[in-house]
């Protein structure tokens, strides 16, 4: 069992495509948070919710060398 995250909402059972996108955003290494450590406010972090968007952050990734976890906490992939 993997922590998520303070954040993470689980989609429906049956919801395959967000499930790859959870498994891809955890496995790499990103977590469902918004809280600063200290508590004191939120600032809630982008993440895919389709293996469609997962997959277009990958594509980014390999065009621009960044990693699996920086494409993916992109918010626009215009932006990498």
């Amino acid at each position: 069992m993997v922590f998520a995250g303070h954040d993470f909402a689980a989609p429906r059972k049956s919801d395959d495509s967000q499930w790859a996108a959870v498994a891809a955003v955890l496995g790499a290494g990103l977590r469902y948070e918004g809280f600063v450590i200290c508590g004191c406010s939120r600032d809630p972090k982008y993440r895919p919710q389709t293996s469609a968007q997962v997959r277009a952050r990958r594509r980014v990734a390999a065009r621009e060398g960044l990693t699996d976890a920086e494409a993916l906490a992109l918010r626009d992939i215009a932006d990498a």
